[in-house]
């Protein structure tokens, strides 16, 4: 007989099977944490779902923008997407459109200053607006003579755009306001003579991203980021060999700048070091990234501001396809979990101020087929069940491979979950199938559901944990095994 095995503890959070040997695995870790968080310590709890806002615009979401108006006392305040050739604002329950005539399937980017929005798309004039619903977009007063760009960010209390397509490493900048009433920036594009800096021009890599940090901005290209401090100070050289194909991908939070490349995810910490966070899950789910996703991935930060969410579309890793897959990241404890949704998110608002509802902050979302969302609310994803996956590490509880174990009775913590699934694998079965299990041991009844005569006989095991729900998040704590006992095996050359 063995003494009972307890694992009552998830606080490793998602460590992927090739990540680490399954000998060397924590065992507060899980090999697949579908849909569930980690948001309390030791516990995985089941996501909230999305929930509609506005009407369905028809197309991808393009772009998406909250517009914090403090001139007039919030009354301008806007929540702003783009979809096909248009621009949108949020009255009521209904998107009205702003902007309209423009380049289909381009990318809307925005960004507020002087209490204005500006808006680029790369191909049309860039124009603003203060949000006042009697207005429109319009190309004088901040926008006259702007350059077109892909990408735009404020800075030293400046509006600078990058990404135009005749100088596509050429970085513009504005004048700083005027001291008058109504401040406004004006712009000198002048080939020769101009407002403008060339970020390592010709050197074969693309300018992607624009984000300020701190006392700097960076200017990103797909393999390389450079700094920039003043309008005469900038990298000459590339001070990093990582870079990102997103704009999308780059969110800042509390600890510094999180963005995708091609070989991970990254942190920019507020000491200028740049370090990898993904390697939980760098060869099971960041490597099988198809490359044709990468300018698409597209993260956001959650309200509470300890959570990142990148989606990165559809990935096969170990015979398992997960379909619009998002990765989440909790910054302070550093741990990985992750998520499917109906539709692919395409779009988001990736820094404060986040969307509010008049009383609440959301993280706000679009997708391929048109739908904004607000994240985490709801019992399911806008009317879609939510489906539920966890596979416990494999356990060979004596600690020994070359005995054969019987386990009679398995009790499994939890609050909520009824109706769960459980099933468990043995040694016989392929570790790289998530589809193959033996045989189910039961169903969760309300809460601490225990199975007895069990009669498990395996050198190792492991466990899963499957549904799929439309009601209250439910957690789950892990499980007991008791009852267990240990018999020694003859064998001649191979277990």
């Amino acid at each position: 007989p063995l003494p009972p095995l307890l694992r009552k503890s998830l606080e490793s959070g998602l460590i992927t099977k090739g990540a680490i040997s399954e000998n060397r695995s924590p065992e507060t870790s899980c090999t697949e944490s579908l849909n569930f968080d980690f948001d309390t310590i030791g516990a995985a709890t089941l996501r909230k779902g999305v929930t509609l806002i506005g009407n369905n615009l028809g197309g991808p979401i393009l772009g998406m923008h909250y517009f914090s108006d403090t001139l007039h006392g919030g009354t301008n305040t806007q929540l702003i997407v783009g979809e096909g050739t248009g621009t949108y604002y949020l009255s009521g329950a209904t998107w009205i459109s702003i902007r309209t005539g423009l380049t289909s399937g381009s990318k809307q980017r925005f960004s507020t200053y002087l209490d204005y929005t500006f808006m680029v798309n790369g191909t049309e004039a860039t124009m603003v607006w203060n949000g006042n619903t009697g207005s429109s977009f319009v190309t004088t007063n901040n926008a006259l003579n702007a350059p077109t760009g892909t990408l735009i960010e404020t800075f030293l209390g400046r509006m600078w755009i990058g990404g135009n397509t005749t100088f596509p490493d050429r970085l513009y900048y504005s004048s700083v306001p005027t001291a008058v009433g109504t401040p406004v920036v004006t712009w000198d594009t002048n080939v020769t003579t101009g407002q403008w800096i060339d970020i390592s021009p010709s050197d074969g890599d693309t300018m992607t991203g624009l984000q300020r940090y701190k006392t700097m901005m960076l200017v990103f290209k797909t393999n390389r980021i450079y700094k920039v401090f003043d309008i005469g100070s900038t990298n000459a050289d590339p001070q990093y060999n990582v870079g990102t194909s997103s704009n999308e991908s780059i969110v800042e939070t509390k600890a510094g700048v999180y963005f995708h490349h091609s070989s991970g995810f990254y942190q920019f910490n507020a000491y200028g070091v740049i370090q990898e966070i993904s390697r939980p899950i760098q060869i099971d789910i960041i490597k099988v990234i198809p490359a044709s996703s990468y300018s698409s991935i597209t993260g956001w930060l959650e309200p509470d501001g300890d959570h990142i969410c990148w989606s990165v579309g559809t990935i096969t890793s170990r015979e398992i396809t997960y379909t619009n897959l998002v990765l989440r990241y909790t910054i302070s404890t550093m741990l990985w979990t992750h998520r499917t949704y109906p539709t692919q998110i395409v779009a988001s608002i990736r820094r404060q101020p986040l969307y509010t509802d008049g009383t609440t902050q959301f993280a706000t979302t679009g997708d391929t087929a048109g739908n904004v969302f607000e994240m985490n609310t709801g019992k399911t994803d806008n009317g879609t069940a939510i489906s539920y996956t966890i596979v416990h590490r494999w356990e060979n509880i004596d600690g020994l491979l070359s005995t054969r174990k019987i386990v009679q009775v398995a009790n499994f913590t939890h609050y909520g979950g009824a109706g769960t699934e459980i099933s468990y694998q043995t040694e016989m079965q392929d570790p790289d199938d998530l589809n193959n299990w033996t045989q189910g041991v039961g169903q969760f009844l309300t809460s601490n559901t225990g199975f007895s005569s069990i009669d498990i006989k395996a050198r190792k095991l492991r466990f899963k944990l499957s549904g799929q729900s439309v009601g209250e998040p439910f957690t789950y704590l892990g499980y007991e095994l008791l009852g267990v006992i240990s018999e020694y095996l003859q064998f001649t050359d191979k277990i």
